[in-house]
């Protein structure tokens, strides 16, 4: 690895090193151990860390070695005419994640695994989408975080360090731009959304969730979240509250 291949131009075409995937890969190690430490990890929670730290290392490899077009219509259409990228690689790595995340949870019915590793999946794919703006994804990280707060932290030990110790510092550095989340932190974030998301909702819930983070990906890859975002002034606000530069 070198700064050159971590480094990587901004939206604003300012040059910014790809480091707060690799502290928040970190504080979520550091945070399962924590938890270890108290009320204990059961194979579940310990199956979270492993999950997270594959997902992580995925998109790292994605920010290092970018082979292929962006977004994820240009990876199929790559691997349709027989050429494999890093983002496929990632895909199947986040998919294969969440399924086997899924199936180490306690049971649920069939229908309901199902939709819940299209979620997972789903989500971790939408915070690669999220990060095109500083702070866009995290800010969409901690909203998600407050609101499943009652989740059970023995089967997501990572959530306690990223909510209360990891996302706060690496906003600011985000906002700021002297550091950026890179394909490795967004997808990370995603992911650990989405495993929060699936914990908190009941069976019947976790369907049209999964549907949603499916539409919201087909919107990232047409009509751009951007616009969506600053189609509604809610959203537009509280996505361009701190970021330097953003208009008022």
């Amino acid at each position: 690895m070198t700064g050159g291949r971590l480094a990587t131009e901004n939206y604003r075409g300012v040059r910014l090193p790809r480091v707060l995937g690799i502290a928040l890969a970190g504080v979520s190690v550091l945070s399962t151990l924590a938890v270890a430490a108290g009320p204990g990890v059961p194979t579940g929670g310990w199956g979270t860390l492993v999950a997270t730290l594959l997902v992580f290392a995925a998109g790292l490899i994605d920010d290092l070695y970018p082979i292929g077009p962006r977004g994820l219509r240009g990876h199929l259409r790559s691997v349709a005419s027989g050429h494999m990228t890093t983002g496929i690689l990632k895909l199947i790595v986040i998919v294969a994640s969440s399924v086997i995340w899924v199936a180490l949870q306690p049971v649920r019915p069939g229908w309901v695994l199902v939709s819940g590793a299209i979620l997972v999946a789903g989500c971790a794919n939408l915070w690669n989408g999220l990060d095109v703006a500083p702070g866009r994804a995290l800010k969409a990280f901690l909203v998600v975080g407050v609101c499943t707060v009652g989740v059970d932290w023995s089967l997501l030990p990572t959530m306690p360090g990223l909510l209360v110790v990891g996302t706060l510092p690496a906003l600011s550095f985000d906002l700021r731009e002297k550091a950026m989340l890179g394909d490795g932190g967004s997808n990370l974030l995603g992911f650990t959304a989405g495993l929060a998301v699936y914990l908190a909702l009941p069976d019947r819930g976790v369907v049209p969730a999964a549907a949603i983070a499916v539409a919201l990906n087909v919107l990232a890859d047409t009509v751009t979240l951007s616009r969506v975002i600053d189609a509604a002034p809610p959203l537009r606000w509280l996505d361009r509250l701190g970021r330097v530069g953003a208009p008022r």
